[in-house]
């Protein structure tokens, strides 16, 4: 097998093994929700419907801070692997203490928030919150487990907490404990799915490089341009606080175009929610598996940005393994959208079969926009919060406009979804050609020297053209600065700096200690 074989294997086997975990977490999933369709009364399928909403909303927080932990994982500051772990013990201690805080806070506000929203299950408005501060303990895990590429390890994590997730929520639920029983299973799984996951990152040490990861960046530097270094460092600098606002404001938009079209249909038309909500569950199959292979491609991203080469070819898979699915989906929908409806959801939920697959390509749209948007965010850039941003209220606007039709809806979704996907591709083609554009310039030369043009030959020197620093016939020598017997080690370090040729002399931070110009 050769060399670009065995690259590109191994590109595909982290988010094949990602996209086949995600596709069975969504059949897991289903599997749930037909389960309680059958056991729950339509009113109390409704709270659950509602309490998972309420869940998955308050999770971004949890999936913000996933990003930023990528982020400063793939910037390697601690070279020890003491310094490797203490801020991942840290930032334990700190989610714990608010998963506490959290917990109490909910106990308190759970029934006047279950009073403004006409919420008849106040204590599943609680496990909803509490579900969302333990999510933010296993995004931790999962992130330092991206950043450190053990994809098998974290698609093993993802069939663990799914189907213990999914498990206790059926036995809780059939054991009738109801709305309530399912949001203790949503609590008890996620915290099963962290400590699986802790379990699993104490087996998968960081691996200690022998050249810093400092020296590599400033040696890569004159292959790719200036461009990816620079955005490196600051993506180092900024810090976790800052990388998870600027997550959290890039996946907030994402949350609302995956999921306005049914909160606004049912707004619109109580009486056909029904039937679009389950054409909408069924064409989140892309976004599912998205979301899945996004566990590839976020830390590709960063790392592959960090050390000053591009990410595309890792781009490009988690693109065909989202859309392609996608596509079938639409196929099959177009054929056969009513038996598939009434297999799943029963004969009485098909009524928005005719836009199933309308409706299969605007999300198909949508998984392409979270893979371009996780790129983005992997590379630190961060015009895609604004785009998402403007591209989500055009949405939320032209699906208000429908009426709450079905058909309408669906070909809104599909139109405000293509433009989103093609907006947010144009940032990641301009990122490129930006980079391009610098790898083409070459290296920026060393701050504060200058820099000299070679010479022509018309202008090297020769016997009859004496040099600049030449000295004239009969000139005497000039003499010689006399020199201290003992110099000083910091005056030692300049002088080897100067014994190397023409150039600046690297910054002296102390006696005898000499870093290299990249390093400030």
């Amino acid at each position: 097998m050769t060399r670009a074989r065995a690259t590109l294997a191994g590109m595909v086997a982290g988010p094949a093994v990602l996209a086949v975990v995600g596709a069975f977490s969504n059949g897991l999933n289903l599997l749930m929700n037909l389960v309680l369709a059958r056991v729950l009364d339509p009113a109390a399928y409704g709270a659950v419907i509602v309490q998972v909403s309420i869940f998955m909303v308050l999770s971004v927080v949890g999936n913000a801070l996933l990003i930023a932990v990528v982020q400063k994982e793939t910037a390697a500051d601690g070279d020890s692997r003491r310094d490797q772990w203490a801020w991942i013990r840290h930032l334990r201690r700190r989610c714990l203490f608010g998963v506490f805080a959290a917990t109490v806070l909910a106990l308190l506000i759970c029934r006047p928030l279950a009073a403004l929203l006409a919420y008849a299950h106040p204590l599943a408005v609680a496990e909803a919150v509490i579900g969302a501060a333990v999510w933010t303990l296993l995004c931790i895990e999962r992130g330092v487990l991206q950043a450190r590429g053990a994809y098998r390890r974290l698609a093993g994590n993802f069939v663990i907490e799914a189907a213990a997730r999914v498990g206790l929520i059926i036995v809780f639920v059939v054991a009738g404990l109801k709305v309530n029983g399912a949001g203790l299973g949503l609590v008890l799984g996620v915290a099963l799915g962290t400590d699986h996951a802790r379990k699993s990152l104490a087996k998968v040490p960081r691996a200690l490089a022998a050249v810093p990861r400092r020296a590599v960046r400033s040696a890569s530097l004159a292959a790719t341009g200036p461009l990816a270094i620079p955005q490196a460092q600051i993506m180092r600098r900024v810090g976790l606080l800052s990388s998870t606002w600027v997550a959290l404001g890039a996946l907030v938009p994402l949350a609302l175009l995956q999921n306005m079209d049914v909160v606004i249909v049912g707004w619109l038309d109580h009486d056909g929610a029904g039937d679009y909500a389950a054409i909408a569950t069924a064409c989140k199959v892309p976004v599912f598996i998205g979301l899945a292979v996004a566990n590839f491609l976020l830390p590709e991203a960063a790392r592959r940005r960090a050390e000053g080469r591009g990410a595309g070819a890792a781009l490009a898979v988690a693109l065909a393994l989202v859309v392609a699915p996608g596509l079938a989906l639409a196929a099959v929908g177009a054929v056969a959208a009513k038996p598939l409806l009434s297999l799943a959801f029963g004969p009485e939920l098909t009524g928005a079969a005719s836009s199933l697959s309308i409706l299969a390509l605007g999300m198909t749209f949508l998984a392409a926009t979270l893979m371009f948007a996780t790129y983005l965010l992997g590379s630190a850039q961060r015009r895609v919060v604004v785009v998402l941003a403007v591209c989500a209220g055009g949405s939320a606007a032209a699906i208000g406009l429908a009426g709450g039709d079905a058909m309408s809806t669906a070909v809104a979704v599909l139109i405000s979804q293509a433009v989103t996907a093609l907006a947010a591709g144009a940032l990641v083609h301009s990122m490129h050609r930006a980079d391009a554009r610098a790898a083409a310039a070459g290296p920026a030369p060393a701050s504060g020297s200058a820099s000299a043009p070679a010479p022509s030959p018309s202008e090297t020197p020769s016997a009859e053209t004496p040099s600049a620093g030449a000295r004239p016939a009969g000139t005497p020598r000039p003499s010689l600065p006399s020199l201290p017997t003992r110099p000083s080690r910091a005056s030692g370090a300049a002088a080897e700096g100067v014994s190397r040729g023409p150039g600046p002399i690297p910054p002296v931070s102390g006696p005898g200690e000499v870093r290299p110009a990249s390093v400030w």
